[in-house]
C-alpha cells in the first residue's frame, strides 16, 4: 500500500514554482496593479489639493501658490472665497466640491474612508472564504470593487462619492487575501516566499505608472475611470483561476484536488505521482475564536496583527504624505513608488537564506533609521535645497523601502504562522488590523500642522516597537505548512525552533537551507 502524500510533497514532484505557478503569479500581479494600486493610490491625485492662489491682492497678498505645508495655509479661510482660488495644475474632488477651511480635512476622509471599508472587508469575507473557497469570493468581490470604483467618477456630491470609495475599500479587503492565499497555496516550501514577494511586484510597477497617467489626465473625473476600466478585463480570469488544492482537501473533495494538481504537473512537464492524496485532519473551519485557542495561537495572532498595523501605517503614511512634501507631486509619488520596488527582489533573495523573524525585525529598524533621519534633517530643510533632498531621500527612500520591506515580510510571515484551517481568519483579522492603522495614516499629513516632528516620530516608535515584537514569534523558515489547529496546550507550546532544533536545522545556517 502506497503512502499518502502531502500536499507539499506532491508540489516537491510536480514543480514546486514552475510554469503553472508564475503564470498564476503574474496574474496576480496584474490583479493587485489594476485592482488595488490604481484603485487606491489614484486617490493621491483625486484627493489632493493643487495649492490655493490670490485673485484680490487688496485683501490676499501673497504672489505664490500655497500649499499645505506653508505657514499661509489657513490665510484664505479669513478672506472672501472670491478673493482666492485654486491653482489650475489639476482639479480633484477638493477643487470639485470646494473642500477648504471648515471643511478642508474631508479631502482626506475620502482616503480614510477606503481603509477603513477594508476593515469590514477583510474580516467579513474571511470566514466566508474558509467556508466556500477562494474563488468565488475572489471574483465577485472584484467584480463590485470595479464597479464602484468606476461609478464614482460620476458622483454628484462628496458624500456620495465617499461612500463609493467606502464600497471599493470594503471590497478590496474582501478579494485581497483570498488572491493572496490563492497564488501561495500553490507553491511548495522552498518557494512559498519567493511567491509571496514576487507577487507584489505588479502593484509597485503600476505604482509608478501612476503618475504618468495623472500627469497627462489633470481632470479627476476623467483620471478615474481611464485607470479604473482596465480592471473589468481581468474579471475574465475566473475561466482560468484554479479552486485552492489545500481548501479543496478539507473539504473532502479528493477528486477535484487531484485534477487540479494533475494539471498543475502537466503545465510543469511533470509527472503526477500515484500515491494518494492524504487528507488534513478534519475540524471546523476559520472560527475567529479559534485565533485564541491556545497561549501560543494568541501569542501568533497579536504579534501578526500588531507588525500588521506597524508595516501598514510606515508604508501608506509614507506614500500617502508623498504629494503633500516640497517639490513636484509627480516625482514625489513616482520617488515613492520605486524606492519600493527593489525591496521585492531584495526580500526574495533574503527569504530563500534567512530567517523570517531577523528579515523582518532588520526591516523595520531601516524604517526607523529612516523615519529618526527626516526629523534630524527637518529643520534645516526649511532653509537648505541640500539637507531638503536629504530629508525625502531619508522618507521617501529609506523609511518607504524599509515600510515595504516589512510589509511584504508580514504577509509571508502570518501565512506561515497561521494553520490552513484559520489562515484565511488569520490574515483577514491582521489585514483588518493594517487598515486600522492606514486609515489612521491618511492624516498623517494633518500631523505636519501639529508638529513638524510628530508624523516621523510616531513612524520611528513604531518600528522600533514592531521589531521588538517580531523577534517573539516562532520562526517558521523552511518549516512545512501548518495544516491542522493545535489546541493542547502541552503541544502548543512547541514552538517551529523546538522542532528545527530536534532536526538539528539551523534556520540561518545560509547554505543547508539554501539546498533544502
Amino acid at each position: 500500500m502506497k503512502l499518502a502524500l502531502s500536499t507539499d510533497e506532491v508540489l516537491a514532484k510536480i514543480g514546486s514554482f514552475g510554469r503553472y505557478q508564475v503564470v498564476l503569479n503574474l496574474f496576480a500581479n496584474i490583479a493587485y496593479g489594476l485592482w488595488w494600486a490604481f484603485t487606491v493610490l489614484v486617490m493621491m491625485f483625486i484627493a489632493s489639493e493643487p495649492g490655493w492662489k490670490c485673485q484680490n491682492k487688496s485683501t490676499c497678498p501673497f504672489n505664490k501658490t500655497i500649499h499645505l505645508t506653508d505657514k499661509e495655509y489657513s490665510y484664505r479661510c479669513n478672506i472672501s472665497r472670491e478673493d482666492w482660488t485654486f491653482s489650475d495644475d489639476f482639479t480633484s474632488v477638493v477643487t470639485q466640491f470646494d473642500l477648504v477651511c471648515d471643511r478642508g480635512s474631508l479631502g482626506f476622509v475620502s482616503t480614510s474612508v477606503i481603509f477603513a471599508g477594508h476593515f469590514v472587508g477583510s474580516i467579513a469575507v474571511s470566514t466566508i472564504s474558509d467556508k466556500f473557497g477562494r474563488k468565488i469570493p475572489l471574483y465577485v468581490c472584484a467584480f463590485f470593487c470595479c464597479l464602484f470604483n468606476f461609478v464614482s467618477a460620476f458622483s454628484p456630491t462628496f458624500w456620495v462619492f465617499a461612500l463609493f470609495r467606502a464600497l471599493v475599500g470594503f471590497f478590496i479587503g474582501a478579494y485581497s487575501i483570498p488572491l493572496f492565499v490563492l497564488a501561495t497555496e500553490f507553491s511548495g516550501i522552498r518557494h512559498r516566499s519567493t511567491a509571496g514577494t514576487l507577487v507584489w511586484v505588479g502593484y509597485v510597477l503600476f505604482y509608478m505608472i501612476l503618475p504618468a497617467f495623472a500627469y497627462a489626465i489633470r481632470e479627476w473625473r476623467t483620471l478615474t475611470i481611464v485607470t479604473g476600466a482596465p480592471g473589468f478585463l481581468l474579471l475574465a480570469g475566473w475561466f482560468f483561476t484554479p479552486e485552492s488544492v489545500r481548501w479543496l482537501l478539507k473539504k473532502g473533495r479528493v477528486i477535484e484536488a487531484r485534477k487540479t494538481l494533475s494539471e498543475v504537473a502537466r503545465l510543469n512537464g511533470k509527472q503526477m505521482p500515484d500515491e494518494p492524496l492524504a487528507m488534513p485532519k478534519q475540524e471546523k473551519l476559520g472560527e475567529f475564536r479559534d485565533l485564541f485557542s491556545s497561549f501560543n495561537m494568541t501569542h501568533r495572532t497579536l504579534g501578526s496583527w500588531f507588525i500588521w498595523f506597524a508595516a501598514s501605517f510606515i508604508s501608506w503614511g509614507v506614500s500617502l504624505s508623498a504629494p503633500f512634501l516640497s517639490g513636484n507631486i509627480y516625482i514625489n509619488v513616482f520617488i515613492s513608488g520605486a524606492s519600493a520596488l527593489p525591496a521585492y527582489p531584495v526580500m526574495t533573495y533574503l527569504n530563500l537564506r534567512f530567517s523570517r523573524r531577523k528579515i523582518l525585525t532588520m526591516a523595520f529598524i531601516a524604517a526607523a533609521v529612516g523615519s529618526i533621519g527626516a526629523i534630524l534633517l527637518s529643520d534645516k530643510a526649511e532653509f537648505d535645497k541640500g539637507y531638503r533632498i536629504g530629508k525625502i531621500f531619508m522618507y521617501l527612500c529609506v523609511a518607504k523601502f524599509g515600510g515595504e520591506s516589512a510589509f511584504i515580510m508580514v504577509y509571508i510571515f502570518s501565512v506561515e504562522l497561521f494553520p490552513t484551517t484559520l489562515r484565511n481568519v488569520g490574515m483577514g483579522t491582521s489585514t483588518a488590523a493594517a487598515r486600522v492603522s492606514a486609515f489612521v495614516s491618511v492624516y498623517a499629513p494633518l500631523l505636519l500642522t501639529v508638529h513638524r516632528f510628530l508624523p516621523y516620530g510616531i513612524m520611528a516608535g513604531l518600528a522600533v516597537a514592531a521589531a521588538v515584537v517580531s523577534m517573539t514569534l516562532p520562526e517558521t523558515y523552511n518549516q512545512p505548512t501548518l495544516e491542522d489547529l493545535v489546541t493542547k496546550e502541552q503541544e502548543d507550546g512547541d514552538e517551529l525552533e523546538s522542532v528545527d532544533n530536534k532536526k538539528g536545522i539551523d534556520p540561518d545556517n545560509n547554505e543547508k537551507n539554501a539546498l533544502m
